[in-house]
């Protein structure tokens, strides 16, 4: 799903509703701001041993010279539960 979203005053921003509802993301959940080549932006949610996977697979890839696209692919591969090729 792509959405547009604005960045208010103070920098918030608010991720849809729609968007909320598919990844499952409640209010006083913790996510991790990360940023990669190109200005993209990551949030990945924190809850330990899922969290330091997801990063350590976004190095790999990013060594490997992934693409944000691929990179974005790859990394909800893994927060699925999917074989990897």
């Amino acid at each position: 799903m792509d959405a547009t979203i604005e960045v208010a005053r103070r920098g918030q921003i608010t991720i849809p509703k729609r968007l909320r509802d598919d990844l499952g993301i409640e209010e006083g959940q913790k996510y991790a701001l990360r940023t990669l080549e190109g200005g993209v932006l990551v949030l990945t949610p924190q809850n330990g041993k899922a969290t330091a996977a997801l990063v350590k697979l976004r190095q790999a890839l990013v060594a490997k010279g992934a693409s944000p696209d691929e990179l974005m692919t790859e990394l909800r591969r893994k927060r699925e539960g999917e074989k990897m090729p």
